[in-house]
């Protein structure tokens, strides 16, 4: 049995598909789908990221959000540090998402 219990252990787990994830998302896919749009326009304008294209950048942003590495205090703090500060549209949102 201990064999067996190390060959599973040694096994590395599949990374989720983001059709799973949307489902199994805590928040609600409703309100992760507007942070995952606004994060690929962070991550859009970051140097690291220019070689991606538009389908990676969403891609990874929808990971980072639904993974919940990301919320909405992260893309303010995002925002403000690149002195693209637009809350007026934020505002809204991140009131939806407090409300369900």
């Amino acid at each position: 049995m201990k064999k067996k219990d190390a060959a599973e252990k040694e096994q590395p787990k599949l990374p989720k598909s983001v059709e799973e994830m949307i489902l199994n998302f805590p928040g609600g896919k409703y309100t992760a789908i507007p942070l995952a749009a606004q994060w690929a326009k962070v991550l859009r304008r970051r140097e690291e990221h220019r070689h991606l294209t538009a389908n990676e950048i969403l891609d990874l942003a929808l990971r980072e959000v639904l993974g919940g590495e990301i919320d909405w205090k992260d893309l303010k703090k995002a925002l403000s540090a690149n002195g693209a500060a637009q809350t007026n549209g934020l505002n809204g949102l991140e009131e939806k998402a407090k409300d369900k």
